[in-house]
């Protein structure tokens, strides 16, 4: 058919060509990877990771997540991620948007917001990011280990969306 991207389209105004998802403190993947490499693509993105959050912020990005043809959600090795962990399995189910997910599970001696992380708890987080990943995987979500792979992974999709919606609309 003529791509996903057209029936997207079609259904909404695209803003963003990818959503840049995940626990925001004290990662850094989105400033060191995926934006200098969305940028040099030329592949446009929705950062929520900003310097002086506040909730009047959660409407912003939520729009930004319904308006974004893809979706990238990172589960990194030191944040816990709850909330991410339920928008990824919601976003997946719905299968209205490209789902792209980068996972690595946390270790038990992690320090997350001041707190130590026991073994008991980093057990229960990186089950249920298995059980994520199990679930993505059934419905063909892309998973890496790697967060640049991923970015590209996205940025191929991306231009190959376009293309594809460029050459139908010629």
């Amino acid at each position: 058919g003529l791509s996903y991207l057209h029936e997207l389209a079609e259904r909404r105004q695209l803003v963003n060509q990818v959503f840049l998802g995940g626990a925001c403190d004290p990662t850094t993947w989105r400033k060191d990877v995926a934006i200098p490499a969305l940028e040099a693509a030329g592949v446009g993105y929705y950062n929520p990771q900003v310097a002086d959050w506040s909730p009047e912020l959660m409407a912003i990005e939520t729009q930004a997540k319904t308006t974004s043809f893809m979706l990238l959600f990172v589960f990194d090795s030191v944040t816990r991620a709850l909330a991410t962990l339920n928008e990824a399995y919601e976003f997946i189910g719905e299968g209205k948007q490209k789902v792209v997910l980068v996972n690595r599970y946390v270790p038990a001696d992690l320090v997350v917001a001041g707190q130590d992380l026991n073994a008991a708890e980093a057990m229960d987080i990186n089950i249920a990011r298995a059980e994520l990943i199990g679930y993505a995987k059934a419905r063909g979500v892309p998973v890496f280990e790697s967060i640049a792979h991923a970015v590209l992974a996205c940025i191929a999709t991306c231009q190959a969306a376009a293309q594809n919606y460029l050459v139908g609309a010629a």
